[in-house]
């Protein structure tokens, strides 16, 4: 029996030891690894996607499998910065998610499962890639937060000088490509960037889609949705465009538009007038524990979550608030935070308050000032064009600079992790990335699609 038991621990060990063997790491970025499973699995899932929505796949296979890598590098930088930063994504967050996109195809959340799985879709993989969406756009909205302010004396210019903003209620269906540059390019690389910019535009007059083009070249973030911006109002273009975007055609390409990150273009697909500007007041409070060097994450967590269920066996939420809540200003007032307008809270306060159910407390969530709970105890539509004008100038403001933003951002986040492109059978060719970290000069990069 023992030496039974002794062989079927022998095939298990070289079993698992071959497992590893087979699915080898690709990429390395810091402690983690992109391995080679992981990225079959990816590249099978994005062509899948093609296949269902009737989409060609793009004819250049090799810039496109780089672009899918490079999407999950991007990716896989992001989630580790939310690790690191206390973000969080929660299952009931993917649920509501998959609710939303239900709703959209007028089905039940089960009936939008079944379709996903007869289309031939892993469910387990598409609520993966939900998940990654959720915790890309909390990680941009935070860096947009804090890295951009706007102040009072800018939103009064604003009004004052470009008023025409409000009474002009086009909305424009734009998308970008764009090729980066390091932040001290030499001649010879933006001679490169340029061509290329070049041979992308020719690209697109010979008949190739945009879409496909920045799926296989660009090096936004967004480049994986076809470099596709969405339905923006005009207070909510990227300034860079705008510009280009006066004279611009549906279904034309703008000209190649020079910036510190490197050359653009914009393509409008589509244009549209809305009629009717909204905004809707929202009125909660909430409990604060900070963070401090006694009180951890897990603390404030715990505490909070003990807090919530006194709450909820019939103690006061005001007298709750007063006694605990760190947010001293709300605090005296039961931690009530009045009438509010959309966009003053910080990006992951503001998705609990829009989420929220009336009267309904949530579940412990974390912010850049510690650890919440909160409860929204109305919302109302208000008719006050000065504040309207207020907010749709901040949001112009904000929006306008954004995708720069974030393209910098990209750069400096990829300069400040070790990336390094492994190969076991082609060791010589590999390219290390770190150029604040550690001073190495970059090697030819390892392509792990020509082996």
């Amino acid at each position: 029996m023992k030496y039974i038991i002794s062989i079927i621990g022998i095939i298990l060990f070289c079993t698992s030891s071959f497992a590893k063997i087979l699915d080898q790491a690709i990429v390395i970025i810091e402690d983690d690894v992109i391995t080679q499973n992981e990225y079959q699995q990816k590249l099978k899932f994005v062509m899948n996607n093609y296949r269902i929505n009737n989409q060609p796949i793009p004819n250049d296979l090799e810039a496109f499998r780089k672009q899918v890598l490079d999407h999950m590098i991007n990716t896989r930088l992001q989630i580790n910065y939310a690790r690191r930063n206390g973000l969080e994504v929660k299952e009931w967050m993917i649920d509501n998610a998959m609710e939303d996109m239900a709703q959209k195809n007028k089905v039940t959340l089960s009936e939008y499962r079944e379709s996903l799985i007869n289309k031939g879709i892993d469910y387990n993989a598409y609520r993966d890639v939900i998940k990654e969406e959720i915790i890309t756009r909390q990680v941009q909205r935070r860096v947009v937060s804090e890295k951009i302010k706007v102040s009072k004396k800018e939103i009064e210019d604003f009004i004052k000088h470009q008023s025409h903003v409000f009474k002009e209620n086009n909305k424009y269906k734009i998308s970008n490509i764009l090729i980066s540059l390091t932040e001290t390019p030499s001649i010879s690389e933006k001679n490169e960037a340029v061509k290329k910019i070049k041979m992308i535009k020719n690209k697109f007059s010979n008949g190739e889609s945009f879409s496909s083009l920045a799926k296989n070249y660009s090096d936004s973030g967004n480049a994986m949705t076809g470099g596709d911006l969405g339905w923006r109002k005009l207070s909510e273009i990227p300034k860079i465009f705008l510009k280009e975007l006066e004279t611009l055609k549906k279904g034309s390409v703008s000209e190649i538009i020079e910036t510190l990150n490197g050359y653009y273009i914009c393509y409008l697909e589509d244009k549209k007038e809305i009629t009717n500007i909204n905004i809707q007041e929202v009125k909660a409070r909430h409990v604060l524990i900070k963070r401090t060097a006694i009180v951890s994450d897990k603390k404030a967590k715990e505490k909070l979550i003990e807090l919530k269920i006194r709450i909820e066996n019939g103690e006061s939420f005001s007298d709750v608030a007063r006694a605990h809540s760190d947010d001293t200003m709300s605090a005296a007032s039961g931690g009530i935070l009045e009438w509010t307008n959309p966009g003053s809270f910080v990006p992951a306060f503001e998705d609990k308050v829009t989420s929220l159910p009336l009267n309904k407390i949530s579940e412990p969530f974390t912010t850049q000032f510690g650890w919440h709970i909160l409860e929204v105890l109305g919302r109302r539509d208000q008719d006050n064009t000065e504040i309207i004008m207020q907010n749709l100038a901040r949001q112009y403001i904000t929006s306008s600079r954004t995708r720069e933003v974030i393209d910098a951002w990209f750069i400096e986040l990829k300069e400040q992790n070790f990336i390094k492109y492994v190969s076991e059978n082609n060791k010589k060719n590999q390219r290390n990335i770190n150029l604040k970290k550690r001073d190495l000069k970059n090697t030819n990069s390892w392509d792990p699609f020509s082996e």
